[in-house]
């Protein structure tokens, strides 16, 4: 592989659904938050209308459009790919990466199992080839001034904590519809990872229940509640349900942190610190500006994946680091189906 010129070169696998969105945002020309670190030179696609649809908006020759990302990297000089296909499909597409030398951007989760993320971290660090999770969500204005409020203190350290989460999304005809476990694993992830973002801890214990309401349209169990004990002992709750129908929360949930002297929210990208005495007298409410932030979640998760290709230092949302948020969500598939309370760092395996 060639050194990394002005614009790295970069293979999108995944012209589709989300794949849509990131040429959309940001990595075609006709993109509002186009990267100005990456280049498209290549896209793959098993979907012949999604491939043409894909590579015409990027104004792709026909020779630069596969069905096979194996093909792709064999015919195009490339830096780097981007994978925005089901989960099942990373651990290959990071083989064929990191074989040829090349980086590798994957959508959450980053696997279909714990096994296999371990083994993408693992190859990642053999071929010296930076691995980066599409952990958007850490990059949002929103969760940034969270994240600053609780590293401030102002009513000191946070106690314990939850997030509730209620959208009813229709993924009828993908694979989220038939997936087992599609909250836990598809979304919860993205909350389980802010969750240790904003308190700047890892989960170390899980006990989950998950469910499948009467009225869902997912085949498997949309709903989950969950109990967390972060490694500092804070005892952290989750509840949520992706068939929920009425009142819906915004994608970063609804939080409530709980301090010594107040508590702080999080709802609907407005954040809040509240105080009072006993008996809630006494009682006021500080809103938290929050700052536009200078680059959208795509943008910000391509802007540091370059950083860590030419800087050769780990991403923020690096393979390695993923691996807690997600074995944190595995343990909580295991916690499901034993009804037993899982040790996150145990299960882990502390690869």
């Amino acid at each position: 592989m060639a050194e990394p010129r002005e614009k790295l070169r970069l293979i999108q696998c995944g012209m589709g659904g989300m794949g849509k969105a990131w040429r959309d945002n940001v990595t075609s020309p006709t993109s509002p938050s186009r990267s100005p670190d990456f280049e498209v030179v290549a896209v793959v696609d098993i979907n012949e209308h999604a491939l043409h649809e894909g590579g015409d908006q990027f104004r792709l020759l026909p020779e630069r459009r596969f069905s096979d990302l194996g093909d792709a990297i064999a015919n195009i000089e490339a830096d780097a790919v981007l994978t925005v296909t089901p989960p099942a499909v990373h651990v290959e597409h990071a083989q064929l990466a990191f074989t040829n030398g090349l980086h590798l951007l994957t959508e959450k989760p980053i696997a279909d199992t714990l096994e296999n993320a371990k083994l993408m971290v693992g190859l990642a660090s053999r071929a010296d080839r930076q691995l980066v999770v599409a952990q958007n969500y850490r990059y949002g204005a929103a969760m940034a001034a969270l994240r600053k409020v609780v590293t401030e203190s102002p009513v000191g350290r946070i106690g314990h904590g939850h997030l509730d989460f209620y959208i009813g999304a229709d993924f009828t005809g993908s694979f989220r519809e038939t997936m087992e476990y599609p909250l836990l694993i598809d979304m919860a992830i993205h909350h389980l990872d802010l969750i240790r973002a904003v308190t700047g801890r890892n989960i170390a214990k899980v006990t989950a229940m998950s469910f499948r309401p009467q009225w869902s349209w997912y085949q498997h169990e949309p709903g989950l509640k969950m109990l967390m004990e972060l490694d500092d002992g804070t005892p952290f709750s989750y509840s949520g349900d992706w068939s929920a129908l009425g009142r819906q929360t915004g994608w970063n949930g609804t939080w409530r942190l709980q301090c010594a002297s107040g508590s702080i929210h999080a709802e609907n990208d407005k954040i809040a610190v509240a105080r009072s005495d006993r008996w809630g007298k006494n009682a006021s409410e500080q809103r938290v500006e929050v700052a536009a932030a200078p680059l959208n979640g795509q943008a910000a998760l391509l802007a540091d994946f370059s950083r860590a290709i030419r800087t050769g230092t780990a991403a923020a949302t690096s393979g390695s680091d993923n691996l807690w948020s997600f074995g944190a969500v595995m343990a909580g598939v295991e916690s499901a189906r034993s009804g037993t309370a899982v040790d996150v760092s145990s299960f882990l395996g502390m690869w």
